[in-house]
């Protein structure tokens, strides 16, 4: 590995990034209003087959003084408000329960005009109201009536110097109860479903063992970081066209750009000290942004006086031709240089515009490893040791093929393009592991696609193209599945997405 490996260890148990997890939880936010709908709708339908209808009858009374039922002082109405208190017991008592039971004629019990009355009062006011609710109309009606006419005769043996006045009489009621109960599984519903999708969001996210900050290159993969590289929001027409990420744009923002000139320091200061000209840049997996990367690295060295030339030696899937915008024919490619059709000097194109040197390949290739592998490609590679200040080769992705490894024989150095949140860490170590096996260093890690800066857009708004089951003749086989691509209208680069490669 590096030196790291003395003085970090991997932690054990699982690090939870809460800023992280919340910026995951906000990407999701449709996740969780789905799963609140849906659960809010199932509720609502659970609350409505469940409950039964019920029917209301009610009435209501004013109480007040006997003696001072002429009064209207401040203190009478104070009277009346806690006289409305002793009503209430009243009308609750066994004794006026017994009469209603009576009025009922016998077919309704105690208990059952007990369970079925509610008696309150208005706040601040002489006001009570009984209310009476039963599954059935008319015995809401029949029990409220009992009320209204046994009710004189019980307070005024009870209570003979007060008056309870009826105020409301009781009616049939026509239409159920509007029904609380399923807008309250609703509701439940909603939250219940908001909490599912948050907490799995949350724990899918804590337990994934990926890549979210700088410390976990540092400290999961024990490895060197040599600078991030930010998300960038692509607006307007460009996002439409195929964009490609090229520091030469300006309107891709100081950071963007400033980013890459530090990562270029990083990577001159280290192959001046090693004297080191060829740098392989490679990923775990698809879509992480290495020829995003490997062109921007070979633009600022550029940028810096420095004659670059970068090879594209993906011949599974060759994108730095489709990134450039640059025809290439087939005679002139890099698999004519290794059959030996073609110079190698007649084969390695200029590109003004951006004051780089390719060597690209045309088309997918039927024996990739065989001619990485070919003692031709050996020369090609010595050859542009001694032609150019800096060989970058754009590689096929790690984990994926053995391409890398192969070509880490004939590199100086290696630089491993990680993705935010992308590939599991597992699988990101035997890739370190791979290629510090052979010939190459390993500079470091680039920690691609940041998006904790809040900035979205330039990736996360194309679909990559990649899914299980062989696709292509010349997909990317891994772990006995592979990755299927295709170059559709839709594909901003060969591999399926915009940028992304």
């Amino acid at each position: 590995m590096n030196s790291n490996n003395n003085s970090t260890t991997a932690p054990k148990g699982i690090e939870i990034n809460i800023v992280f997890l919340l910026e995951t939880v906000l990407k999701k936010w449709w996740l969780l209003v789905v799963s609140a709908i849906v659960m809010a709708t199932f509720g609502l339908g659970l609350g409505v087959v469940t409950t039964t209808p019920t029917y209301t009858s009610d009435m209501s009374f004013t109480t007040y003084n006997q003696e001072a039922s002429n009064v209207v002082s401040s203190g009478d109405i104070n009277s009346s408000v806690q006289m409305a208190n002793t009503f209430k017991y009243i009308l609750k008592s066994r004794t006026m329960l017994e009469k209603v039971a009576q009025s009922c004629g016998g077919n309704t019990s105690i208990g059952q005009i007990e369970g079925s009355m509610k008696v309150t009062t208005e706040p601040d006011t002489n006001i009570i109201i009984i209310r009476i609710t039963t599954t059935d109309p008319n015995l809401s009606y029949r029990i409220a009536s009992g009320f209204e006419k046994c009710y004189a005769e019980v307070v005024n043996y009870a209570y003979p110097n007060a008056t309870l006045q009826l105020c409301e009489t009781p009616l049939l009621p026509n239409e159920p109860d509007v029904s609380k109960s399923a807008m309250r599984f609703s509701v439940i519903g909603a939250i219940v479903g908001f909490a599912i999708a948050f907490i799995a969001v949350i724990v899918t996210n804590a337990v994934r063992d990926t890549v979210q900050t700088v410390e976990d290159i540092q400290v999961k993969l024990e490895s060197n970081i040599i600078g991030t590289v930010g998300n960038v929001r692509i607006k307007g027409k460009k996002k439409n066209k195929g964009y490609r990420l090229l520091l030469t744009d300006r309107t891709l923002g100081f950071s963007f750009i400033e980013s890459y000139k530090a990562i270029r320091t990083k990577v001159e200061t280290f192959c001046a000290r090693k004297d080191h000209k060829v740098i392989l840049v490679t990923s775990a997996g698809e879509n992480e942004g290495k020829t995003t990367f490997s062109m921007n690295l070979a633009l600022s060295l550029a940028q810096n006086g420095k004659s670059v030339l970068v090879i594209d030696a993906d011949l599974r899937k060759p994108a730095v031709s489709k990134f450039l915008n640059i025809n290439v024919s087939p005679e002139y490619d890099l698999a004519s240089v290794i059959s030996g059709k073609t110079e190698l000097s007649d084969a390695i194109k200029y590109v003004g515009k951006y004051k780089i040197f390719i060597l690209t390949t045309a088309h997918s290739n039927d024996e990739p490893t065989e001619i990485l592998s070919s003692q031709q490609m050996h020369k090609v590679i010595k050859a542009a040791r001694e032609e150019f200040d800096y060989v970058i080769i754009d590689t096929a992705p790690a984990a994926v093929v053995t391409d890398a490894n192969i070509l880490s024989n004939f590199a100086d150095a290696a630089i491993l393009v990680v993705r935010e949140n992308f590939s599991a860490c597992a699988r990101i170590r035997s890739v370190i592991e791979d290629i510090t096996s052979f010939k190459a260093e390993l500079i470091g890690c680039v920690f691609n696609t940041v998006a904790s800066d809040g900035v979205r857009g330039a990736y996360s708004k194309y679909k990559y193209g990649y899914g299980y089951g062989y696709g292509r003749r010349y997909g990317y086989g891994y772990g006995g599945y592979g990755y299927g691509y295709g170059y559709g209208e839709d594909s901003g680069s060969s591999d399926g997405s915009k940028n992304t490669h």
